[in-house]
């Protein structure tokens, strides 16, 4: 147990020191509208044990660094959850990840995938997209981890 508390530390000290910058910055402000934020899980499915999970975020730019979190939430049918935070830093208007929860589907049910945005650049605003899919689950392959791809 403690391994894998220590595995998924790491991990998520990795993860959470993700950055992700392109282009230049300049100054000014925006206003946020919900119509150039969204977050979009594309789609949810298994290989295995493995869960493969891909999401879209769209956030408008203006040429500008957006800076903002991205936290990505896996929700097992017994209700136990595995959170991945994101800190981004990105001028891109629409960037796409792939995450793999690698030995995740080990219970037979319902398994939620949860996405969500929050930025707090002229305010605090929160966008959430939630996913639901039932891989086949039963049995475990190994120590469960999180495995994140820029495409």
């Amino acid at each position: 147990m403690m391994k894998k508390i220590r595995t998924l530390s790491l991990i998520f000290l990795f993860v959470s020191t993700l950055f992700i910058s392109y282009g230049a910055v300049s100054a000014g402000s925006r206003s946020i509208d919900t119509e150039v934020h969204s977050v979009i899980i594309n789609e949810a499915y298994y290989i295995g044990y493995d869960i493969f999970t891909t999401i879209t975020v769209t956030v408008q730019t203006d040429s500008k660094t957006e800076n903002y979190y991205l936290k990505v939430t896996l929700i097992n049918p017994l209700g136990e959850e595995v959170d991945v935070v994101l800190h981004i830093i990105t001028s891109l208007e629409t960037l796409t990840l792939e995450f793999i929860f690698y030995n995740y589907a080990t219970e037979a049910g319902d398994y939620t995938v949860e996405a969500t945005i929050v930025t707090n650049d002229n305010g605090w605003f929160v966008v959430t997209d939630v996913l639901v899919f039932d891989p086949p689950g039963g049995g475990t392959e190994g120590d469960p981890y999180v495995g994140i791809r820029i495409t």
